[in-house]
This record gives C-alpha cells, sequence and structure tokens, in this order.
C-alpha cells in the first residue's frame, strides 16, 4: 500500500510543489512578447478556404494550425507585439477574416476575457477518483470499457511488468515515446527531455505492456500526494495496427490496477485538449475520467466571425470545451440543422461527462419540437437558439 505522507515529510512536499509551481507561473508571467499572423489556406475537414487571424505567445500555434487546417501558409507576420496590446490588434486585423484565435499564457489572458471570444483551456485536466473496493472501481468505467476493451485486451493476451533500469528507460524513450509522439502530433508535438523521463522513472516506475512476452507499449507512472499520474506513454508499432491492437485499454486498465492496489486515492489521467471529440478525451472518458479545469496555464480564445462557408464545419466538428460561470460546459454546434432529439441523444451519449456543468446545443435554425422536448428530459443538456438573434455570431460567442 502507498504510505501516506506526514508531520515534515508532508510540509516539505508541500513547500517543494509551491516552489516549483511559482517558478512556473513566473516563467508564464514573464511572456510579455506575442506574434501576429493571418493565415490561409484549408479547413481540415471540408477543404474550404478559411482566413485565420492568430495572436499570442506560439505556445499552442502548431496544434492550432493542426486543428484548423490541412495545410496552411502565413499571409502576413507581425512580431514582436507586446501581449497587453491583444485587444487592440485584434480588434484592428478581425475584419478581414473568417476566424480569430488567440493564444495567451497566466495572467495575460484575462486581457481578452469579456471581449466576445469563447474562453478554452488550452489543456483540461483528466483524473477518476478511486472507490475503496474493487466492483466500485469497475462500475465508474464506461460500459465499453468493461466490456470491449477488457475483451481486447484478454483476447491478445496483455499482461505488464514495472521496470526501472537503464536500459528500459533509454528502450522507452528512443523506441516508444518519441516515435509516438511525432507520428500521433507531428510538428505539434512536444518531446520531454531524456532526463526527464529517467528522473520520474527512477521516482515512479514503468509500466511495460507485453503479448507473449514481446514488449508492445509502455507508460511512466508517477505518485504524488495519494494520486498516481499516467505521465508519458509510446508503442513500438503503428498507432492503429495490429501490432497495437488493445494496447491503450492494457495501458489504462493496469494502471488502475496498480494504483487501486497501492492505495492511492485517485488516478490522473494528466492533460487533454479542449475539444470533446478528441479522441483522447473520449478515450479517457471510458475509463472514467472526470474533467477539471485546472492542468494548463495558457488559455484559448476562438471566434468565427461569421456562420458560413468552412466555419460551420469547423465549429461542427470541433465541440468546444469551454469556460462558462466559473466551471466547465461543452459547446456544441448543430451546423447548417436545426438541433433535432439525435443531437440531444448524441450530446448525452458521447460529449456528456462528469465535470462538466451542462452540454450546450447550438442551433442556428429554430430547434425541432422533439429536439426541445428531449433536452427538457435530459439532464444537462441544453438548446440555444440561435434563430431570433439580431447577431448570431455574437450570441453564439456570449452565451
Amino acid at each position: 500500500m502507498a504510505s501516506e505522507v506526514r508531520g515534515l515529510a508532508h510540509l516539505k512536499s508541500a513547500a517543494e510543489r509551491a516552489y516549483w509551481e511559482s517558478l512556473e507561473y513566473l516563467e508564464s508571467a514573464a511572456q510579455c512578447n506575442a506574434t501576429g499572423l493571418v493565415l490561409s489556406g484549408e479547413e481540415k475537414h471540408s477543404g474550404a478556404p478559411l482566413r485565420l487571424l492568430y495572436f499570442g505567445s506560439g505556445n499552442h500555434l502548431a496544434y492550432v494550425r493542426g486543428l484548423v487546417y490541412r495545410e496552411c501558409r502565413v499571409e502576413e507576420e507581425s512580431a514582436g507585439l507586446r501581449i497587453w496590446n491583444a485587444r487592440r490588434w485584434i480588434a484592428d486585423g478581425e475584419r478581414t477574416v473568417d476566424m480569430v484565435i488567440a493564444d495567451l499564457p497566466w495572467p495575460w489572458h484575462r486581457l481578452l476575457r469579456g471581449c466576445g471570444l469563447i474562453e478554452a483551456p488550452a489543456w483540461v485536466n483528466q483524473r477518476m477518483t478511486l472507490p475503496r473496493h474493487w466492483p466500485e472501481v469497475l462500475q465508474k468505467l464506461r460500459r465499453s470499457a468493461r466490456g470491449e476493451d477488457m475483451r481486447s485486451i484478454r483476447k491478445h493476451r496483455l499482461a505488464f511488468r514495472l521496470v526501472r533500469d537503464e536500459e528500459a528507460i533509454r528502450r522507452f524513450y528512443e523506441d516508444m515515446y518519441v516515435p509516438h509522439l511525432t507520428r500521433r502530433f507531428g510538428e505539434a508535438a512536444y518531446i520531454e527531455p531524456e532526463w526527464k523521463i529517467r528522473y520520474c522513472v527512477e521516482n515512479g516506475t514503468l509500466m511495460e505492456i507485453r503479448r507473449d512476452g514481446q514488449l508492445v507499449a509502455a507508460q511512466v507512472l508517477w505518485g504524488n500526494r495519494g494520486s498516481l499520474h499516467f505521465l508519458w506513454a509510446g508503442t513500438t508499432g503503428d498507432e492503429f495496427g495490429a501490432q497495437t491492437r488493445g494496447t491503450f485499454p492494457a495501458l489504462y486498465y493496469f494502471g488502475i490496477l496498480h494504483a487501486f492496489e497501492n492505495g492511492y486515492e485517485e488516478v490522473d489521467y494528466c492533460g487533454s485538449r479542449p475539444v470533446l471529440a478528441d479522441g483522447i478525451v473520449q478515450l479517457k472518458r471510458r475509463w472514467g475520467a472526470s474533467v477539471y479545469d485546472g492542468w494548463s496555464r495558457d488559455t484559448l480564445f476562438i471566434g468565427p466571425r461569421h456562420f458560413t462557408g468552412a466555419n460551420l464545419e469547423f465549429l461542427e466538428r470541433n465541440p468546444l470545451i469551454a469556460r462558462s460561470g466559473g466551471g466547465l460546459i461543452g459547446r456544441v454546434f448543430c451546423g447548417a440543422q436545426a438541433a433535432g432529439p439525435e443531437h440531444v441523444a448524441r450530446a448525452e451519449q458521447i460529449y456528456a461527462s462528469s465535470g462538466i456543468r451542462e452540454i450546450r446545443l447550438y442551433s442556428l435554425k429554430k430547434p425541432l419540437p422533439e429536439a426541445l422536448a428531449a433536452a427538457q428530459a435530459t439532464p444537462g443538456i441544453e438548446i440555444v437558439d440561435l434563430s431570433p438573434e439580431p447577431d448570431p455570431v455574437a450570441a453564439y460567442c456570449k452565451s
């Protein structure tokens, strides 16, 4: 069982955590320079042209490009801007673009609050509290995890072992972690230095997933103050090849089992991007995760300037996890269709999650009566009718 930190050891741990967090926030506040860009290219899903105004630190520029575009080019670039001029710079440039996205670190993100843009944390945290009894842990998992995912783990004969030796760490870093992130995220991948991986493994553990003795995946586990953090993972093969089937469910299942058997109070799945349809968000949701706003010091501000062309496709394909009234909500755009009962059912089945106060469905056309009835009968689902609004874009961003 994991020993509980008490007395002087507890005070030392809290002091160290406060010290490092203070350094991180000071580093964030020191980011005073910003870049302004006008990007143009093909929207990722529709291929329709989309012109985007970007302002920010650049911390998440690669992610923004990958989220919005198939491919794009820089039309205009303004470097060396002062971050406190964000509101003025955006107001001057937004008239000629289809969409605005700003990317600001703490505490500069407060400059854009209340200026008609959707506010979303650049990362959200997902974690699960562990009950005292194993059957209760299993009940917190989605049916798909208890059924389909568990069958896949058994079918592919997956097992785990814990290692900390130098060879295992180097193999994980060079053959799994770096290739996995590069395949999945491309230029948006942030690769941690090897020394950091080694430090966390030596003070935590590396969980290897094996099939008939052959290594197929691994992840770094780090325990801290009653929480087991799933830090970094990687596979030995292609993302969706036969070699990796069942491996990601195995990483979650065996990680949860290890946390439970060692007395941890929760498992922390760490950061995910703020899009409800994102595959990582969905996978963690299957494995019992609740969503929290508290993993990221950076904030994204998103604002469409109209509801035509590529903007419709982008908003419909990317239901956002956004801040509202001190909590998190899901913002699901129904596109050119009127909200129907199928939108309500999909929101409840796929997007509703613990930690998200409600899912709001935005309808440009008058919602169908059946949809309104379904929403009224479904807790946590609200339909926002934009059809009577004189400025539906402003109403969408504000509500």
